[in-house]
């Protein structure tokens, strides 16, 4: 199945750098979830306390920007940002 992508906006180098950031770190803490153990349970507790926060903030990114932006909205349609170009996309299902 093709998914379409639309341009329905664009951030500033810094809020994609922020973005940037709180994807890298979900992306390694997931990594990281993914291969512990709850054995390790100092280490995996922290894990799942810095995950849930890392999401919260990541979620809040999206949702600051788009109202302050505008964005198009779809039903179960996804943005996402290219980092190179700060374009964002809304990937039409």
């Amino acid at each position: 199945m093709k998914h379409e992508r639309k341009i329905v906006g664009k951030v500033t180098p810094e809020e994609r750098d922020e973005i940037r950031m709180l994807y890298e770190r979900k992306n390694g803490l997931v990594e990281l979830f993914n291969i512990l153990t709850k054995d390790k349970c100092e280490l995996y507790d922290k894990i799942v306390q810095d995950l849930g926060e890392t999401t919260l903030k990541f979620q809040d990114w999206w949702n600051r920007n788009s109202q302050k932006y505008g964005w198009e909205k779809g039903d179960n349609s996804p943005w996402n940002i290219d980092f190179n170009t700060c374009e964002i996309y809304l990937i039409e299902k």
